[in-house]
């Protein structure tokens, strides 16, 4: 089901940190930031996500990672979600997300996807498909109100160096299997 990673995590925060931005490339300092973050998912035993949130000025405003294991069990806790919470926990105020671009290192589930057509975020890039669990790329199976939702919205690959997809694909592997196990063998 899962392919094995080729790389270890401590060759893949090498690589990273040898990489710079290209301004040739949107996304590549966000796509970073959140392969940062699904590093320390990963050192926590959480799955290999992270996230960030940019505001309409282009500053990353709020960070998370998947929090699913650790500290404690939380199934709520993916990467986007963790990242929209501590968002709208900062800025209570803020009405309109339409401004606001969400990178995320994997392309967001079924879960994740439906949270972010609710809160209505202008942009949504993701650094890695999910061919297996992703849900950006199969929008319009969703329901009809949800597509329409949707509409306003964009949901797609980030504009950023394919050696950072490779990473951030990386990254997840490096927790996939087992911590999928660990979810099955729940009671």
């Amino acid at each position: 089901m899962f392919q094995k990673p080729q790389d270890s995590l401590e060759m893949v925060e090498q690589r990273l940190r040898a990489m710079r931005p290209d301004p040739e490339n949107a996304h590549d300092a966000y796509v970073m930031a959140a392969i940062e973050e699904a590093i320390l998912a990963v050192k926590e035993g959480n799955f290999g996500v992270g996230a960030v949130m940019v505001d309409p000025s282009g500053a990353i405003v709020q960070r998370g990672h998947n929090r699913v294991f650790a500290p404690y069990f939380r199934s709520d806790q993916h990467a986007e979600m963790d990242v929209l919470t501590r968002f709208e926990e900062r800025f209570k105020d803020q009405t309109s997300m339409a401004g606001y671009t969400l990178v995320t290192s994997l392309e967001p589930c079924p879960m994740c996807l439906t949270r972010l057509v609710s809160a209505q975020i202008g942009k949504v890039f993701y650094a890695a498909q999910d061919s297996e669990g992703g849900m950006a790329t199969r929008l319009a199976l969703l329901p009809p109100v949800w597509v329409e939702l949707a509409s306003r919205q964009v949901f797609a690959a980030a504009q950023c160096a394919p050696e950072l997809g490779e990473l951030a694909l990386q990254v997840v592997l490096t927790t996939a299997q087992a911590n999928t196990q660990r979810l099955l063998e729940r009671k």
